[in-house]
């Protein structure tokens, strides 16, 4: 799926694929894919309008939030969480497959498990890509709102953005107008394993290419945040990372964009400081492909030439 968007207007929107390879049923333009870290920015922006109406603080510790918290992790703020410098080890891995609801549950039994765990890099200092600080961020929305992440996230972003096709891919539900994922392995398409992914605010969600292309629309024309707050999400802390994008500089362009990568799906959505914005979805593993793609279409959306396979590529962001 590929969707390009100059000034908020849809210029470009194509399925190309199969939905289905078994039943070889093509993609369509309002399907819908696991969009994996692109999850982050979104998880991101209802944090920021909580920030806006003080609800939280970017300086709030995470151990305000979190009832066992780690001794060594009293230092760690919401924005070294949202900026991937927290230090904080990436637990990801230890917590177990379990839905929205049950999560707060599962990160705190495996939090017990490592409560003398030391920080990996003192906080605010280097940037250490983290699934599991967001999922601490999603914790503390928790916290503070009384609702749970998934309704802050429909109250704060998708309803106020017009996102209908965006929710919480949950693995095991039958899901209307969901593809099927796939990987590529000996150069053949294969079927994935199907597990629950567990990924929360760091990667769990399902969306369509023209919802992300009305997401990033409403966050550029301040229908989700204040200018100032925009600004200050855009601010790289370290790494070339801000809260919850990657901001870089592109075919002589700035350029905010964030990869997803999932169990059978991949993604990227950059936006160009010019006001041009492309979407990438794939229901194929390989994020790092779809950053690729993206990349090749916004050069030719920019009409320049593509350069999929140089070096040039790194310029749109070797992080995820």
């Amino acid at each position: 799926m590929i969707a390009v968007a100059r000034g908020g207007t849809v210029v470009f929107n194509q399925a190309y694929g199969l939905a289905d390879a078994d039943l070889g049923i093509p993609n369509r333009v309002d399907y819908r894919f696991g969009i994996g870290s692109l999850t982050k920015p979104l998880t991101a922006v209802a944090a920021m309008r909580l920030v806006e109406r003080g609800t939280l603080r970017l300086d709030d510790p995470i151990c305000k939030y979190v009832p066992q918290c780690p001794r060594a992790w009293r230092p760690v703020t919401l924005e070294h969480l949202l900026s991937h410098t927290s230090g904080v080890p990436d637990l990801f891995g230890d917590v177990p497959g379990v839905p929205p609801d049950s999560m707060r549950m599962a990160i705190d039994r495996v939090i017990a498990q490592h409560a003398t765990d030391s920080l990996r890099s003192v906080q605010g200092e280097r940037y250490s890509y983290n699934n599991f600080g967001y999922f601490l961020v999603a914790y503390a929305i928790e916290v503070a709102t009384g609702k749970s992440w998934e309704a802050v996230l429909r109250s704060e972003v998708f309803d106020r953005a017009g996102m209908r096709d965006t929710e919480y891919d949950y693995v095991w539900r039958t899901v209307p107008r969901r593809v099927r994922g796939y990987r590529v392995e000996g150069g053949a398409l294969r079927n994935i394993t199907y597990h629950d992914h567990g990924a929360y605010a760091a990667g769990g969600l399902l969306s369509s290419a023209a919802d992300l292309l009305r997401f990033d629309h409403a966050l550029e024309q301040g229908q989700l945040l204040a200018d100032s707050t925009r600004r200050n999400m855009f601010t790289v802390r370290q790494g070339n990372y801000a809260l919850g994008w990657q901001m870089t500089t592109t075919f002589g362009r700035r350029l905010r964009n964030h990869t997803g990568g999932a169990n059978g799906y991949s993604s990227w959505l950059g936006r160009f400081d010019d006001g041009t914005t492309v979407v990438v979805l794939r229901n194929v593993e390989g994020a790092a492909a779809a950053k690729a793609l993206g990349c090749d279409i916004a050069a030719l959306a920019l009409g320049l030439q593509p350069s999929a396979h140089d070096m040039n590529h790194v310029a749109c962001g070797e992080r995820p």
